[in-house]
């Protein structure tokens, strides 16, 4: 089965008619690809080869010089560079390393956090940047930028499709007058899948990355020609994702599934261990609310009568099925899904700076 296309082009130049086409997707699949990007936006395939470039150029550097540059455990926000086997998911080692990002700001709240402090706050903070790779900065940022921009546009359709009252949700990602210093808490990550490694392969249970739902609102992600990517369709069947040059792949989040009173599904989906000579890079973009967005749970009478005939007849008395635990990561306050996904896939991080005397509700997965 291969995935829905849709076009970036026909969502500017036509609107309803890409609703129509969203709304069936998200209703089969959860996952997409995003066409004709560059129709919309001409440095698009530029910004694509720059993005891919400076990183390949930064993961060209030994594990030393980029632990010692920018290691995670060198941030209290969790951003910086996690080397191979550092991430957990779903209770094992991931095989890929990795950088992450997010919204580049001045610390939301001083440390220690004095008591009394929401403690998802400290997630608000500055990015780190490699000072011997000086070309990745620019070139993230304005990735970062380009991918907001379409996940705006994006989302503020998919909020057409679902409800007469569209900015019950597109309010969530807006930043609030008296805190401009903490805006939509969107994440990036610019990962390296290398080749397996003997005794790291899926028949020991390693994986690229494991089983799991993203937590935020919509992901996109670009990828280069490697593969490897799987989604795990309705039915529990698990199917590649094939890369296709310049387009993005889209799936929609727990905050939409948590919205959307699960209409709109976010679908599991994993990365296989790498088996070709060469690593795979990709670059997961994750818009998110802002940390205090508080998600609601639509009901019936909030959802388009549409909607609820078509999601009806599509799935017609069949269960979803998912190797993740169901509402996995639904929270009504975003920050503390946000919080609870990020410490328990760095518990070292956490570790280090909090700890269960600051913190009750993160802290690191139980490895399998």
């Amino acid at each position: 089965m291969s995935l829905p296309v849709l076009s970036y082009a026909t969502a500017h130049a036509d609107p309803p008619e890409f609703i129509r086409q969203l709304r069936h997707a998200l209703l089969t699949t959860g996952f997409l690809y995003l066409s004709s990007i560059d129709a919309v936006v001409p440095d698009w395939r530029a910004s694509w080869d720059a993005a891919f470039a400076a990183s390949a150029d930064f993961f060209a550097h030994d594990e030393a010089t980029k632990v010692e540059g920018i290691g995670m455990a060198r941030s209290r926000h969790f951003r910086g560079y996690s080397a191979y086997g550092v991430e957990v998911t779903q209770g094992r080692h991931d095989l890929r390393e990795q950088i992450d990002l997010g919204p580049d700001t001045e610390p939301a709240v001083e440390y220690p956090p004095p008591p009394g402090t929401r403690i998802e706050r400290v997630l608000y903070g500055p990015n780190q940047y490699p000072s011997f790779v000086p070309a990745l900065e620019p070139a993230l940022r304005h990735w970062h930028a380009l991918c907001t921009s379409i996940s705006c546009v994006l989302l503020s359709l998919l909020a057409e499709s679902l409800t007469p009252s569209p900015s019950r949700l597109t309010s969530l990602f807006a930043t609030r007058p008296d805190r401009e210093g903490e805006p939509a808490y969107s994440r990036m990550k610019v990962v390296r899948y290398p080749p397996v490694r003997p005794g790291d392969d899926d028949e020991g249970g390693g994986l690229g990355v494991g089983a799991h739902k993203d937590g935020g609102g919509l992901t996109l992600l670009a990828q280069d020609a490697t593969g490897g990517l799987q989604v795990q369709l309705w039915d529990g069947e698990w199917v590649g994702v094939e890369p296709r040059e310049y387009e993005l792949v889209i799936n929609v989040g727990q905050v939409v599934e948590r919205f959307s009173a699960g209409l709109y599904a976010a679908t599991t989906h994993r990365v296989l261990p790498t088996r070709s000579s060469s690593a795979r890079l990709s670059i997961p973009f994750f818009f998110c609310p802002r940390l205090d967005a508080l998600v609601p749970v639509l009901s019936p009478s909030d959802i388009h009568p549409a909607l609820l005939d078509e999601a009806a007849r599509t799935a017609n008395g069949a269960e979803k099925k998912s190797e993740v635990r169901q509402g996995d990561l639904h929270e009504e306050v975003f920050g503390l899904a946000a919080w609870r996904g990020i410490t328990r896939s760095h518990g070292d991080v956490w570790t280090k700076f909090y700890g269960r005397e600051v913190d009750p509700v993160g802290g690191p997965e139980v490895l399998a």
